[in-house]
């Protein structure tokens, strides 16, 4: 899970432009935006099932965030794309340009918390 965060969010830190312009295209249609809600859901679901199989405090870190990906995964992308796709309408610029600094903070947040889930899941080993 940590690896998959730093993974997704490295490429926000390094070249915010173009991940947004992927981001973009990539929610443009309620097709594609249910397609990754079908993923998300499966991810969501196979982290909860991981999660609830151990006890400690990562397991119910992975339990929790696991079951908030199945919820945001179904309610908001599969069931109601629409309103999805109005809300990054909303907060992605159409073209990314310019001062790109609260993108990288939050992509720089993305690596640190996926790091600290890797530090925890290789103390859980």
């Amino acid at each position: 899970m940590g690896g998959v965060a730093v993974c997704g969010r490295v490429f926000l830190l390094v070249a915010p432009a173009a991940n947004l312009r992927w981001f973009t295209e990539m929610t443009s249609t309620t097709g594609r935006i249910r397609g990754v809600g079908a993923c998300g859901l499966a991810v969501g679901a196979t982290v909860a099932w991981a999660g609830a199989s151990e006890d400690g405090v990562l397991a119910m870190i992975l339990s929790v965030g696991g079951w908030a990906l199945v919820g945001l995964s179904t309610s908001a992308l599969l069931l109601f794309p629409g309103v999805y796709l109005a809300v990054v309408k909303t907060i992605v610029p159409s073209e990314p340009s310019g001062n790109l600094t609260l993108w990288r903070v939050r992509g720089l947040a993305g690596v640190v918390a996926g790091l600290i889930l890797i530090y925890y899941g290789a103390l859980a080993l």
